[in-house]
């Protein structure tokens, strides 16, 4: 006797087909799995006994083998549990069904429902490459179904119910994607809510137009965690491609679990963070916040108290977009292409350069903590500037413009760029490097001019030069001006301002 079926696991965002044997041979009665299973799969021998015998199924007397292939793969997720018992109903002749062609996923409780698992959405995505038709999934997870064609999707509430189906005494009913209209999402802060601030307010539009990343410094209670916070509401829409890269990486941490992101992420970790909870590892290497934060924001509120260390590791995905993770024998790369969005005081007191309060700090104070903040984390944020406290008499005027009229310029920014850079591999001004940039930033005669003599004035990098250029560029994609001009220049100098 022999049976047969197939599941799969996540290795990172890689999905790896995982074909499970089951066959009785000579020997004394037991029950092994093989195929370098982890604990949690060793264990799951007692829950898919008890659930088979919840379905009337009794194992046999006989010395059971399963094994898990590819071999040489450590398999460490109990998804595969719902595949085993589907081979074994095989093994016993209990059922005769074709599963060539389906994909099994799901972890078995003792009364035999199934339970939800992670990752489901980069396995349903793989589903389709790997050759099938059909997935076995379980109902916990039909919030995460995507939209993918000429695959079936049905969903399991317990292993007696596809026994049923298999049995010919019930039709299981197909599921299908639905997309929830992305006018239905609600943001908290409006820009028109916030009084003052207009140096702020473009900043953040500057950062949304053209994913820039932004350090805001004042003093406490200036608006900093507010401006923040309102720049969820100006973000772009999510692409079709954004929106399944985005949801991948949630499920894959369990974080789905009744629908699908339908919104950029916005992760604002505390500053006593761990460094595997913020770039990722840990045993079964999974990704962390700057991950989480992929294609949205990585707030870091009180910037300057974060850990030395863990600042200085931001470095590799704010140039490369992606982080990569090793320990043991395992390897994984994960996607980390967000905006940094950073807020700190300007001192330890916090008042150093206010208009209302007299800073307490010594010079030896101030040196001691800007020198937390390194030249190369500097160099690779494109926009500083410092919040000013609100004058009372401003909180009596007029409100700005609401975030629907600052979302519709950003929008039609994100528009020009899509098109300039369409057929290429960059997505915004901010992914150009210094040979895109003189390719793709055309710019007025004078501007370059005005541009070379103030850069070296200020004697900035090579890094912090190019970054110039491209605030540039989206100051003017802002404006709808093909050619950047001298005032969009002098427009993304205002904001390299430092605690000064």
């Amino acid at each position: 006797m022999f049976g047969q079926t197939f599941s799969a696991v996540n290795k990172g965002l890689e999905t790896i087909k995982i074909e499970i044997e089951i066959k009785t041979i000579f020997g004394k009665p037991s029950f092994i799995i093989i195929g370098l299973a982890s604990r949690v799969i060793d264990e799951s021998r007692e829950r898919i006994t008890a659930a088979l015998s919840q379905c009337g199924v009794r194992i046999r007397p006989k010395k059971t083998v399963v094994n898990l292939a590819p071999a040489d793969l450590n398999k460490k997720s109990s998804s595969v549990e719902l595949a085993i018992a589907v081979a074994m109903l095989q093994l016993y002749e209990e059922i005769h069904l074709n599963t060539n062609k389906s994909l099994f996923l799901g972890e078995l409780a003792l009364d035999g429902r199934i339970r939800r698992i992670n990752g489901f959405v980069s396995i349903a995505l793989a589903a389709k490459a790997m050759g099938f038709s059909k997935i076995y999934f379980p109902r916990e997870n039909l919030g995460e179904l995507p939209n993918i064609k000429d695959l079936e999707f049905y969903p399991l509430i317990s292993l007696q119910e596809f026994l049923a189906f298999a049995r010919g005494r019930l039709k299981l009913k197909r599921a299908f994607f639905k997309q929830k209209p992305l006018s239905l999402v609600q943001y908290q802060t409006d820009f028109s809510h916030i009084f003052g601030h207009v140096q702020a307010k473009k900043a953040l539009e500057i950062v949304a137009a053209g994913r820039h990343n932004l350090l805001m410094f004042g003093s406490p209670g200036s608006g900093k965690s507010l401006l923040a916070q309102a720049l969820l509401s100006i973000l772009p829409d999510l692409s079709e491609e954004e929106f399944l890269e985005v949801n991948r990486i949630h499920s894959l941490c369990g974080l789905l679990k009744n629908s699908l992101l339908t919104k950029r992420p916005f992760r604002s970790p505390h500053q006593s963070i761990s460094q595997l909870a913020l770039i990722g590892g840990g045993l079964y290497q999974n990704p962390g916040e700057i991950s989480l934060a992929h294609r949205g924001v990585l707030f870091l509120d009180e910037f300057s108290e974060f850990k030395h260390q863990l600042i200085e590791m931001l470095r590799q995905p704010l140039e490369t977009g992606s982080i990569e993770i090793s320990g043991g024998n395992q390897r994984c790369i994960y996607p980390a292409d967000f905006t940094l969005l950073a807020a700190s005081n300007p001192c330890p007191c916090g008042f150093a350069g206010s208009n209302k309060h007299r800073c307490r700090c010594s010079e030896h104070d101030l040196r001691r903590y800007q020198s937390r903040f390194s030249g190369p984390i500097l160099d690779r944020i494109d926009l500083m500037l410092r919040v000013e406290t609100v004058e009372t008499q401003a909180m009596t005027q007029d409100r700005a413009e609401s975030s629907k009229i600052v979302k519709e310029r950003v929008t039609k920014a994100v528009e020009l760029q899509q098109k300039r850079y369409l057929g290429t591999s960059f997505r915004d001004n901010s992914s150009l490097d210094s040979q895109a940039v003189a390719h793709f930033c055309q710019i007025d005669p004078e501007a370059k001019k005005i541009l070379d003599l103030m850069a070296n004035h200020k004697k900035l990098s090579t890094r912090a030069y190019f970054k110039l250029f491209k605030v540039s560029r989206t100051i003017a994609d802002l404006a709808a001006v093909p050619i950047i001009q001298k005032e969009h220049v002098l427009e993304a100098f205002n904001f390299r301002d430092f605690f000064v």
